[in-house]
């Protein structure tokens, strides 16, 4: 029966689905590894450390809201990394909500936020469940920055930057070149404001290195801040150490808008999934955490008031792989303070989402006041 199973790890076969069934076996959470080819899923599962020690069985499903149901129906959480989300997230969210099943995704980029913001949030709230996309490194650690931030009384805006080392995985370039094809937005003045196109920036690293950085989507922080009373503005940018990666990137971004939006979508898709095949021609070897490592900083700011959080973390897909098995641990046992679409901090708390990443040994954080309207001279 399902019931013995309450995770389901969707995508199972994938690189990211092979990290969260690791988490979930250290957190002795039994789960079900889902997908839509036994076979690979087997071979993936050979490759997670320790799965003889977990509890798991094997399902084959199509990717239709029938048979994602019948999957569902006697579990209590689905981590999806199923992508492009853009594509595919409303077909999971919908089995989620007719068999009454908590909702955990990998994805940041806004337009399957929000897609998934306009077809199942009303719904899920009147359900008592929660849909949680960026459940992930990008962008649950800046997220959680960003409140720390916000514990400082008088702060309302918030400028975010991520440096992030990591070789993007095959479904992770596809979902950043599907991006692309769909307006990203900031906050300002309480309002989401458009942006006109790829922004370039740059930023300073702590060690004084300066590095390109791109608005990338934008990131799901104004989307989850726009709701939130204490924040009239929130931006983020993202830049990559390999700077040469990066550049590859952002061609394919700048080729996107001059030659490519003119295609029919039958033809565009199949173009852009063989241009994120040439970013990442194969799945990438797993993280080294002496070398995939990342900053995520934060400047909070008020009218006489300004603190900055900064988060060191190392391995971004690792990070991902232990809050989706850690949010699903915690949805098997609570109910949720929260329902609807919510952030990561908003459902499982940024101080006890911190704690669980502290105690892997997966990131840190300093938080300082840069100016504070209670000190004297």
């Amino acid at each position: 029966m399902n019931s013995e199973y309450p995770v389901v790890v969707y995508g199972a076969s994938g690189y990211t689905g092979r990290l969260i069934m690791e988490h979930l076996r250290d957190l002795a959470v039994p789960f079900i590894a889902a997908g839509r080819n036994a076979k690979r899923i087997e071979e993936s599962l050979r490759l997670v450390p320790g799965i003889e020690n977990a509890v798991y069985k094997i399902v084959e499903v199509d990717h239709t809201v029938e048979d994602l149901t019948r999957l569902l129906t006697g579990c209590k959480v689905i981590c999806n990394t199923v992508g492009p989300f853009m594509r595919y997230n409303l077909e999971v969210a919908e089995a989620c909500l007719r068999a009454g099943v908590h909702y955990l995704d990998t994805t940041g980029e806004q337009s399957a936020i929000l897609q998934l913001d306009e077809h199942f949030d009303k719904e899920f709230e009147k359900a008592g469940l929660v849909m949680v996309p960026s459940t992930a490194y990008m962008y649950g650690l800046s997220e959680i920055g960003a409140r720390y931030c916000l514990e400082t009384p008088g702060v309302d805006s918030l400028r975010m930057h991520g440096i992030g080392n990591a070789v993007p995985t095959v479904a992770s370039a596809q979902t950043i070149l599907d991006a692309i094809r769909h307006p990203s937005y900031f906050l300002k003045d309480n309002q989401l404001v458009q942006y006109k196109g790829i922004e370039n920036g740059l930023v300073c690293t702590p060690s004084g290195e300066v590095l390109v950085t791109s608005n990338w989507g934008g990131s799901s922080n104004p989307l989850w801040f726009r709701k939130d009373g204490r924040v009239i503005n929130c931006k983020m940018d993202v830049a990559i150490w390999n700077q040469e990666l990066y550049k590859k990137e952002l061609e394919i971004e700048r080729a996107y808008k001059v030659q490519l939006q003119w295609l029919p979508e039958e033809h565009l898709i199949p173009v852009l999934d063989q241009l994120a095949k040439d970013v990442t021609p194969s799945s990438p070897p797993r993280e080294s955490r002496t070398v995939h490592r990342s900053i995520d900083t934060c400047l909070a700011s008020g009218n006489n008031v300004a603190v900055k959080s900064t988060m060191f973390s190392t391995g971004g897909y690792l990070t991902t792989g232990l809050m989706q098995a850690y949010g699903a641990r915690r949805l098997i046992h609570e109910t949720p303070r929260v329902t609807g679409l919510r952030s990561p901090s908003e459902v499982f708390g940024h101080r006890e989402l911190m704690g669980a990443l502290q105690s892997w040994g997966y990131a840190s954080i300093k938080v300082e006041r840069i100016v504070d309207p209670g000190t004297s001279f």
